[in-house]
């Protein structure tokens, strides 16, 4: 066995047991889950200003739920959206005669393939939070760090057509509130004005709590087990230079933990049932 190959192997297992890419449908909020899917789309606001002898236009589009598309081809390249943002702004400015000019354009949130949002929200007892902040950093502009924070509001007497408010755009963060009935838990048939968890569904929350509890322990348990190999691999190679199978941290604990475990199980038929086996076991 290469050491390339098992140092491969255990990276995999590393990276792969804690990734886990954001899910619009299932989004997580201080234990709740929300379906944001109904807003996975582009939503485009445009505001402008006047700029004497100028107009100034400036656009945002954004995508709660995913990174933007690429936009037109007939679009100059330097005037396009970086690639992987999820909030974009565009600068445009308009002089009457002169052809339009872009003269900014960058990600607000999003800078690369791996970028994800954060949810947060405060949990106010046995309620599911009725406001929650989508939040995600971007590009850094004259080492000024840029991002967005969407403030979701739970209101079943919206349409999730509805179109987000822009609050303004402040020491690089644009601030954004969105009303939409997705932004409600999922079983809050409250409408808004409070509720939560049903009182009949206990059973159903402490089992969510349980699966969460084990899904998080046997993915701690991944992560320890592969730096314990890679660790111990790598210990081995650059310190004891060993190779081959010897590579495999604790080599000789591993090769008996097989007769070890049927020892250990031997030994617990026998006291469950009630028997004893007397002298020495053949070693």
């Amino acid at each position: 066995m290469h050491i390339q190959s098992v140092l491969a192997v255990a990276v995999l297992m590393l990276t792969g047991g804690a990734a886990a890419a954001f899910d619009c449908k299932k989004a997580q909020v201080a234990g709740y889950t929300y379906d944001l899917s109904p807003l996975a789309k582009e939503v485009v606001l445009e505001s402008n200003s006047t700029t004497p002898p100028t107009t100034t236009g400036t656009l945002y589009r954004l995508n709660p739920c995913a990174a933007l598309a690429a936009e037109a081809d007939n679009t100059p390249e330097i005037d396009r959206c970086p690639e992987n943002a999820w909030v974009c702004r565009k600068v445009t400015n308009y002089k009457k005669g002169e052809k339009a000019r872009v003269t900014e354009v960058n990600a607000v949130a999003g800078i690369s393939s791996k970028s994800e949002p954060s949810l947060e929200a405060r949990a106010s007892g046995n309620e599911s939070p009725k406001a929650f902040h989508w939040k995600m950093g971007g590009a850094e502009v004259d080492k000024v760090g840029w991002s967005a924070d969407i403030k979701f509001i739970c209101n079943k007497s919206a349409k999730n057509e509805d179109q987000p408010k822009l609050l303004g755009f402040t020491d690089g963060v644009l601030s954004l509130e969105w009303s939409v009935p997705a932004a409600c838990a999922l079983g809050d048939d409250s409408g808004g004005e409070g509720g939560g968890k049903e009182p009949d569904g206990k059973d159903d929350q402490d089992s969510k709590s349980g699966g969460g509890f084990f899904s998080t322990l046997f993915t701690m348990f991944i992560i320890v087990a592969s730096l314990y190999l890679v660790v111990g691999v790598m210990y081995k190679y650059l310190v004891v230079r060993a190779s081959g199978m010897d590579l495999i941290p604790n080599l000789a604990f591993w090769r008996e933990f097989p007769y070890l475990c049927t020892d250990f199980a031997q030994h617990v038929w026998n006291m469950v049932s009630g028997r004893r086996r007397d002298g020495y076991s053949v070693v």
